[in-house]
């Protein structure tokens, strides 16, 4: 009996309850064409015939018993029926339930590999820290629908890149000879930093030269991620840098 239940607890839910509905549809229909059949043979008093199996003996016993035998039949078809639309049921939600998985896995497995270029593009650069890249925040803003199995660039992270451009677009207009108010570095440098934390990326105050060193590294990796992660002409490239 637990070898059994144990058994049972292998299979799909929804597989097990179609077979419960199953059984109990039969069991309840052909037991009750047993009961109308003994009392069938009860009332007519059929017990009292001698025992014969040949065709006209069968065929006044199936007469006898019709309406048992219709029952019987009409409890079998209702039982086809129920295992047909049942088994179309349960294919469903199998063929659901490994699309889920299939996208779950195809999720951990592309985070994975992201996860493993930023390290490595990290590693290249020295002005950019490991701490500094929340790296599971920064998938989930570039490509939020991951889970569902789509690995196409959110409409999020593009208006970031967009946004990212005109405050450098605006940083080389205040940098040119005459622009009113000038260019300040700090200014620029809180802007920048301000805005990376929309995607999980911490950036450091430090002075002009070591922040535009640094600057220069974060905005090379986001290209490289445009490059290796996205379809071509899917996002704008960072815009070129007049200020420094």
């Amino acid at each position: 009996m637990n070898n059994f239940i144990a058994g049972m607890r292998n299979h799909p839910r929804s597989l097990v309850c179609l077979g419960m509905v199953l059984v109990s549809v039969l069991a309840i229909g052909l037991g009750l064409a047993i009961i109308i059949a003994i009392a069938t043979i009860n009332e007519k008093e059929l017990y009292r015939h001698a025992i014969c199996f040949n065709g006209e003996c069968v065929k006044l016993l199936a007469a006898a018993i019709e309406p048992a035998l219709g029952t019987a039949k009409a409890t079998l078809d209702f039982g086809v029926a129920i295992a047909t639309m049942g088994g179309i049921f349960v294919a469903l939600l199998s063929y659901f339930s490994s699309a889920s998985n299939a996208a779950l896995t195809n999720h951990i497995e592309h985070l994975k590999v992201f996860t493993e270029y930023i390290e490595a593009e990290l590693q290249k650069r020295d002005r950019l820290a490991r701490s500094h890249f929340d790296t599971l925040f920064l998938y989930g803003k570039i490509f939020n629908q991951s889970r569902s199995g789509k690995t196409t660039v959110s409409d999020e992270y593009r208006s970031f890149l967009v946004e990212l451009n005109t405050i450098i677009n605006e940083s080389n207009e205040r940098c040119s000879v005459g622009t009113p108010g000038g260019f300040s570095y700090k200014d620029h440098q809180r802007r920048v930093r301000d805005h990376m934390i929309q995607i999980g990326v911490t950036v450091y105050t430090a002075p002009r030269n070591d922040y535009f060193e640094m600057e220069n590294q974060l905005f090379s990796l986001l290209h490289r991620l445009s490059q290796s992660f996205c379809s071509s002409g899917v996002l704008p490239d960072v815009s070129p840098q007049t200020y420094r």
